[in-house]
């Protein structure tokens, strides 16, 4: 949406648009004031989504070049955390993760809950096991709409290049 067409827009028109935005409190705001915080939010959603593929395909290219290495069964997933830390850092309740275990294995997961202070998440599965793992065990924060393929491979338990499982 541009400036103009937002303008046209009744206050109430607005203040839902807002609401569906993220935007907090658009009850106080005024027209203008909207306005520029819907286009705010917006131009923040595209500069977010093309951050996140920027990561996510160097994350996926990280994975694959590994998984494409080890042909043999291992309990080393590669997590490159520096390029995730600002997601993991500022991530919120129920956002999908996915994360290593100490035996290996990856899974995912929402966070229920979370500890900026001491670095841990705790998360719970969709069948109802609940982890609490440190910031540097997540492998990927979801933020689109699908996993990566690396990340979605590890998931499956694919850990070689032929697409068998270990």
């Amino acid at each position: 949406m541009n400036k103009l067409d937002l303008m046209a827009r009744k206050v109430d028109e607005l203040r839902k648009i807002a609401s569906k935005a993220g935007i907090k409190n658009a009850k106080k705001y005024h027209k203008e004031e909207l306005v520029e915080a819907i286009l705010m939010a917006e131009k923040n959603v595209e500069l977010a989504e093309t951050e996140s593929a920027k990561v996510e395909e160097k994350v996926d290219n990280q994975v694959n070049k590994e998984l494409v290495v080890s042909e043999t069964k291992t309990n080393n997933v590669p997590i490159d955390y520096e390029s995730k830390k600002k997601y993991v850092t500022g991530i919120e309740i129920g956002t999908l993760v996915a994360f290593k275990l100490p035996n290996g294995k990856v899974k995912s997961a929402k966070v229920t809950k979370k500890s900026s202070k001491n670095e841990k998440l705790k998360l719970e599965t969709d069948y109802g096991a609940e982890y609490v793992v440190s910031y540097d065990d997540i492998i990927w924060v979801r933020t689109g709409k699908r996993w990566p393929r690396g990340v979605y491979n590890l998931l499956k338990g694919i850990t070689s290049e032929n697409g068998q499982k270990q």
